[in-house]
């Protein structure tokens, strides 16, 4: 059959065109035989640093990768049976607003207590407008901060200073006359005139301390210093001028309702702890303005107390502070923290369970501070996760990689602390985080380290 120059143009065409397509089709398959070949492997490390900080004490750095990205890791790992140490909670300048740089934090417990502390991280997330921290915290004993905040966890440290994660919720109450229980319904601070808060050292030095001025020297630092405006990035927090003006305010004319309540100032015979009765010792009494003792607290019973069932200056009271688990646990230090990391060796986080919904918070790629142990509750894990850094080819971490990576290197239990702009850790004085300026960071409201004890 003869073809004419017509048809052998249109042969060529469909000739080209079945040429293209085959070789279209290898490329495809090549692609995909490319991409499985380049699946991720399985969670693995490189160790840049390994020091001993002291005995059973060591800090760690390395790039942990998983999930195809490199996460620069920074540990702080104490085995609290081989070293003569425990975990240590610290407050800002011992003031429930105060905010300090951890490096500052870390110099005044040392210097105040004598106490060698090895490293530290921040701990608790805290409110933006009125610097009060988020969830319970425990220094020493005395609470700091009662309430818990929706479903998060915290981590509580015992007299032997072995750790315990859980949805921790703490209740108090006063005993007069060795009968008479009164719920205590906040501490360090007044939300409603009537009710019985409990002021301690973390307060001020006297109650009330109504302070206006305050709030314009608060505000006007901030309009002037624009680099250090505190808002918690980690959570998506929005800083706002007058919504914080008003927070201030707020607390203010709380405060001033303590010019008209009954009070009382007591002395510790024992040493606080959560979960025993405090001895208190009735040293002051008054009904406007009374001195904070040197080792004790106040009592503001509120303006619903009746005046007859006041105790008297010689009176003995008690004081509780209770958790609703581990009630036979003697608590002294505690921090909060949101989302649980992993529970009982499972490595999934619990954000939407504890009441978390934010996208960024929960999927990016965010500096990170986690704390976490062992099985056996003999070793502290202390994490910080750097920001991400192109020229390094490092990310920082989501929710589910940074569970993934305390699961790593040996958590059984592990909670997410407060991270974003306020990560940071503190090894010899100086935030290791930031080699190129170790003396620069972020404020921050708590922080919790591991301290050195002198052996019994």
């Amino acid at each position: 059959m003869k073809l004419y120059n017509s048809d052998r143009f249109r042969y060529l065409i469909l000739f080209f065109l079945i040429t293209i397509f085959i070789a279209s089709f290898q490329s495809l398959e090549a692609k995909k035989k490319k991409k499985v070949s380049r699946k991720c492997p399985p969670i693995s490390h490189i160790f840049i640093q390994d020091t001993i900080l002291g005995e059973g004490i060591y800090f760690q750095r390395a790039i942990i990768n998983y999930n195809c990205n490199r996460h620069d890791t920074y540990i702080i790992k104490a085995h609290l049976k081989e070293c003569n140490c425990t975990p240590t909670v610290m407050k800002a300048k011992e003031n429930i607003t105060a905010l300090d740089k951890l490096s500052n934090i870390i110099q005044y417990y040392d210097s105040l207590y004598q106490e060698n502390i090895y490293g530290a991280v921040n701990a608790n997330f805290w409110r933006a407008y009125s610097n009060f921290p988020i969830g319970p915290v425990i220094v020493n004993g005395e609470v700091v901060q009662l309430h818990s905040y929706k479903e998060w966890s915290s981590i509580l440290f015992n007299t032997s200073g072995t750790p315990f994660i859980d949805n921790f919720k703490i209740s108090g109450e006063i005993i007069l006359n060795n009968r008479n229980k009164f719920r205590i319904q906040d501490v360090n601070r007044r939300t409603d005139s009537s009710g019985i808060v409990i002021y301690n050292k973390f307060s001020s030095s006297k109650i009330p301390e109504l302070n206006i001025q305050k709030i314009e020297e608060t505000i006007s630092q901030i309009k002037d210093n624009s680099e250090e405006i505190i808002y918690n990035d980690s959570t998506e927090a929005e800083f706002n001028l007058e919504s914080m003006k008003e927070e201030l305010i707020k607390t203010e004319l709380m405060n001033s309702i303590e010019f008209s309540t009954p009070k009382i100032s007591v002395m510790y015979l024992n040493e606080p702890t959560i979960n025993s009765e405090i001895n208190c010792l009735v040293i002051e009494k008054a009904f406007n303005v009374i001195n904070m003792p040197q080792n004790g607290c106040i009592v503001s019973f509120g303006q619903d107390f009746g005046s007859k069932q006041l105790p008297n200056v010689g009176d003995t009271i008690k004081i509780k502070f209770s958790t609703n688990v581990q009630k036979k646990q003697i608590f002294t230090d505690g921090v909060c923290g949101t989302p649980r990391l992993i529970r009982k060796g499972i490595a999934e986080h619990e954000a939407q369970k504890e009441g978390s919904k934010g996208k960024r918070f929960i999927q990016k790629n965010l500096p990170r501070t986690a704390i976490g142990y062992n099985r056996k509750k003999d070793i502290i894990y202390l994490v910080a996760i750097k920001p991400t850094n192109p020229s390094e080819k490092t990310v920082g971490a989501n929710l589910t990689a940074l569970s993934r990576i305390m699961k790593y290197i040996g958590c059984y239990d592990a909670m997410n602390l407060d991270g974003g702009g306020s990560t940071i850790m503190v090894i010899n004085g100086k935030n290791i985080l930031n080699r190129e300026n170790p003396y620069s960071s972020r404020k921050i409201s708590v922080g919790i380290g591991i301290k050195s004890i002198e052996k019994n």
